[in-house]
């Protein structure tokens, strides 16, 4: 079935410590994020079966192609797109999971971007079954089993953009690794839309977006009245960035204007120094930067 309907399925295969303890090289290479899952999923028996977080639980023979397009048909409130790379040294790979809303959505919504490996093949049997080939094998979740919270509500429009790695552990064959990125409601289970990953470019949202993700060299607490941030500038659009305004200030102080100029390509980021701040300390203080 996920042969032939390939655009109907990503597929993660999570390996469990039985029947049989210490025969799944799988579930050994990385037993905290499986056992996480089986812990989230509740799942007592193997095989174990989930589709969409709570469409279905249950035996692997408890569903057919006819509950997959019964659940492919369902409009879903958000589109996915994941681009994988690996190092040159092919040691690593990196994972980057755009998140699009398309209509009113909220929850406890959470962010999996896993890292899989398509095909394990062993020439003798690992285990007592005979099984010599692997699919889709759960290598690690990114960053965490947790995945990455997301805003409570979201409307058309807003996205979430996220990036990870993963420094190889146990990994059979590097050409076998790519990524599947899902949104789930952590309360409720269910999945609202999934991705497999490709190596082609993410199409962003808008053309032109830039993004502050982090601020560099500001130490809390602090006693000094002077602050002298650099602020991490993220191109989240399609189009290459050659300038940006960046504006920022403390408290409700004076607004602060630098003007950079340079070339920014998709997502790529700038360390920006800002020049020097000058403010009345309180006891508490807050920093804002914006482009």
């Amino acid at each position: 079935w996920q042969t032939q309907n390939p655009d109907k399925f990503t597929s993660i295969y999570y390996h469990v410590n039985w029947p049989s303890p210490g025969n799944d090289p799988m579930y050994a290479a990385n037993p905290t994020d499986a056992s996480a899952r089986v812990s989230y999923y509740q799942v007592t028996y193997v095989p174990f079966s989930n589709l969409d977080g709570n469409y279905y639980n249950g035996s692997a023979q408890g569903w057919n192609m006819n509950s997959v397009n019964a659940r492919w048909a369902m409009p879903s409130p958000f589109e996915v797109q994941v681009r994988h790379q690996l190092s040159a040294g092919q040691d690593s790979v990196y994972s980057t999971m755009l998140v699009k809303c398309t209509q009113d959505v909220s929850g406890d919504l959470v962010a999996h971007n896993v890292i899989i490996e398509k095909l394990i093949h062993f020439n003798s049997a690992p285990g007592t079954n005979g099984e010599k080939d692997f699919y889709d094998v759960m290598k690690k979740m990114l960053p965490t089993a947790s995945g990455t919270a997301m805003p409570s509500s979201m409307a058309p429009g807003d996205y979430v953009l996220l990036e990870g790695s993963w420094k190889f552990g146990t990994v059979y064959d590097p050409t076998q690794i790519a990524a599947i990125g899902f949104i789930q409601d952590k309360s409720t289970k269910e999945v609202f839309q999934t991705a497999n990953s490709t190596t082609d470019a993410l199409v962003m949202p808008y053309n032109n977006d830039l993004q502050v993700v982090d601020v560099e060299n500001v130490t809390s607490p602090t006693c000094n009245s002077i602050v002298t941030p650099s602020a991490v500038v993220r191109n989240n659009g399609n189009n290459t960035v050659t300038s940006m305004t960046i504006k920022y200030r403390v408290n409700d102080g004076n607004l602060n204007t630098y003007t950079w100029n340079g070339s920014l390509a998709t997502l790529q980021k700038a360390v920006i120094p800002l020049p020097a701040y000058s403010f009345n300390i309180l006891s508490q203080n807050t920093l804002t930067i914006y482009t």
